[in-house]
C-alpha cells in the first residue's frame, strides 16, 4: 500500500456539529438517502461501537445516571465504498445533547449530533461526492460546530507502551500536567484528557499500523511505524457566536490554533510537517471550484489531486504559519 499523501502532513479527520434532529432527516431525504441503524457487518460498526464507549462516559457521574440514558446511533450512506468517510454518523440520547435542548427551552430529543470521520485517511481515497453532501450540512449556521480532531501521521520506532507512558508525558508538559492515560484495554495509545486549554480539549497518540491489522486493513509492513497524533479542538455549542462550521475557518483564530500544534508536534518528537493537504480540505470546504476536472472531482483524499491543487493558481484558503 501507498500513501495517498505526504508523510507527516496534517489533515482534518473527524467534524462533529450539532442540529435539530428533524431537520436533517428532512436534509437527507432531500438527497434521496436514508436513514438507518448500522448493523454488526457494516463497516462502519467498529466505529460506532468506539463512539458509543465514548458518548456513555459522563464525568459528572451524578446528573445522568448511566442507566437513565442510551446513546442511540443511525448513519447515513453518502457514497458508495466501505471507508467510513462515506458515512454521516447520526448520534441522539446524550448528557451533550439533553444541555443543549435544555438551554433551548425543547424537548431532549430535538437535537442531534452529527459526525463526519476519515476525512484524512492517507491510504484510502475519499469520494468527493460525499465530500460534496457533507459540506450541505456543515456550511448550515443553525448546525452548530461542537468539535473538530486534526491528525498528523509520522513513522516513529518508539512502541507505545506503558515504558513510554512517562516519557511521553514529560515531552507534552505543561499540556499534560494533569496526567497521561492508556486503556485498560492494553491498547497502544496514550490520551491527554485534562488539558487547561481554551480549546483544545484532547490529545491522542496511537499506533496507526496496529489499528489498521486490528480492522482487518490490507497494508504493507513498510509502514509497521506509522503513529498519528490527534488534537482535539471544542467550541460552545450555545454561544450566539457558533455559526457552524464553514464560519470558523473564516476566523483568524484557526490560524493562531494551529501555530500552536507546531509547539505540540515538536514536543511529540515530529519535527518536520506539511500543511498542504489541511489547505486543501479547508479550501474544498469553502469553495470547491479548483475541483474543475474529472479526476478532481471523483477523488478527493488521493496524491494525484493533492498535487493538481498545489500547483493549481486557486487558494480559497491559506494559512498564515
Amino acid at each position: 500500500m501507498t500513501l495517498n499523501t505526504t508523510p507527516n502532513s496534517q489533515g482534518i479527520d473527524t467534524i462533529r456539529v450539532i442540529g435539530n434532529y428533524a431537520n436533517t432527516l428532512k436534509m437527507v431525504e432531500r438527497m434521496g438517502l436514508s436513514v438507518e441503524v448500522p448493523n454488526k457487518n457494516s463497516p462502519i460498526s467498529q466505529t460506532v461501537t468506539n463512539l458509543l464507549k465514548i458518548e456513555e462516559y459522563d464525568p459528572n457521574k451524578t446528573r445522568y445516571k448511566k442507566e437513565k440514558f442510551r446513546p442511540y446511533v443511525e448513519v447515513v450512506k453518502l457514497s458508495k465504498g466501505k471507508s467510513v468517510s462515506n458515512y454521516m454518523i447520526i448520534t441522539k440520547n446524550i448528557p451533550l445533547l439533553f444541555d443543549h435542548a435544555l438551554k433551548h427551552k425543547v424537548k431532549k430529543d430535538n437535537f442531534c449530533l452529527i459526525t463526519f470521520t476519515g476525512l484524512h485517511q492517507p491510504n484510502k481515497i475519499i469520494k468527493s461526492e460525499a465530500t460534496k453532501l457533507m459540506k450541505l450540512f456543515l456550511k448550515r449556521k443553525t448546525y452548530k460546530l461542537q468539535s473538530i480532531d486534526i491528525a498528523i501521521d509520522h513513522q516513529s520506532k518508539e512502541p507505545i507502551n506503558k515504558e513510554g507512558l512517562k516519557l511521553f508525558k514529560e515531552r507534552l508538559e505543561p499540556l499534560s500536567k494533569h496526567g497521561v492515560t492508556m486503556p485498560p484495554n492494553k491498547a497502544t495509545s496514550y490520551y491527554v484528557n485534562q488539558i487547561e486549554h481554551f480549546r483544545v480539549s484532547r490529545i491522542l497518540y496511537y499506533d496507526k499500523y496496529l489499528k489498521a491489522k486490528q480492522q482487518k486493513e490490507k497494508i504493507s509492513t513498510a509502514w509497521k511505524h506509522w503513529k498519528r497524533l490527534e488534537i482535539t479542538l471544542t467550541f460552545d455549542v450555545m454561544s450566539k457566536d457558533n455559526r457552524g462550521f464553514i464560519d470558523y475557518l473564516k476566523l483568524i483564530e484557526l490560524n493562531e490554533i494551529l501555530s500552536l500544534f507546531k509547539d505540540i508536534y515538536n514536543k511529540a518528537k515530529i519535527k518536520k510537517f506539511s500543511h498542504d493537504y489541511l489547505e486543501y480540505q479547508l479550501s474544498s470546504f469553502i469553495d470547491n471550484r479548483f475541483m474543475n476536472n474529472r479526476e478532481s472531482k471523483e477523488q478527493f483524499n488521493s496524491l494525484e489531486a493533492l498535487e493538481r491543487y498545489k500547483i493549481s493558481h486557486f487558494r480559497r484558503y491559506v494559512l498564515i504559519l
